[in-house]
């Protein structure tokens, strides 16, 4: 697996343009290199970008854990709100340190990508959590259509206030 520095080694392979299997295979590495070398402690907007260039308007997205599809890329972008802000924030101001990686899964099926994903948090005590899911992507005309997670895995506690660097309204201490 690859991790930060958020650099993307995919394999480079001649792929035919007229081919909609090397679209997809091209379109997904662009996709995961364009995540993987997003700054979260820089930005949030540039995620929202990305869904904006690479998921359809109506892309549907399911997960093994729960039974409802969101539908939408509106309603895609509100929910990574969601989680994308507070991390910003403990990443820009509170001193966590954001890493995500990603590696290709082998498919077999034609216009669907899948990869495996990590996300590791590691608060400025050193303590750390690692959460690792799956993704199985359907593309049409180079925009994700479907995506579905799964396997999704946790090792490590949930950091907490004490794993961050959280200046008091004086800026001049901190909590500890």
């Amino acid at each position: 697996m690859k991790g930060r520095p958020m650099t993307n080694s995919h394999n480079s392979t001649v792929l035919d343009p007229s081919s909609s299997t090397d679209s997809a295979a091209r379109a997904e590495r662009e996709l995961n290199t364009a995540i993987v070398s997003a700054d979260i402690s820089a930005s949030y907007e540039e995620f929202l970008a990305i869904v904006d260039q690479f998921y359809a308007d109506d892309v549907e997205l399911r997960s093994d854990s729960s039974p409802e599809a969101l539908i939408g890329r509106a309603r895609l972008k509100s929910l990574l709100m969601g989680f994308l802000v507070p991390v910003h924030v403990m990443a820009e101001i509170g001193g966590l340190s954001v890493s995500v990686s990603e590696r290709p899964i082998a498919g077999d099926s034609l216009d669907e990508q899948h990869s495996q994903w990590s996300l590791e948090l590691v608060g400025v005590t050193g303590r750390a959590v690692r959460i690792s899911w799956s993704v199985r992507r359907r593309w049409k005309q180079s925009r994700v259509v479907g995506e579905y997670h799964y396997d999704h895995q946790q090792d490590g506690e949930a950091l907490g206030p004490s794993d961050l660097r959280i200046p008091t309204f004086s800026g001049m201490e901190e909590i500890e």
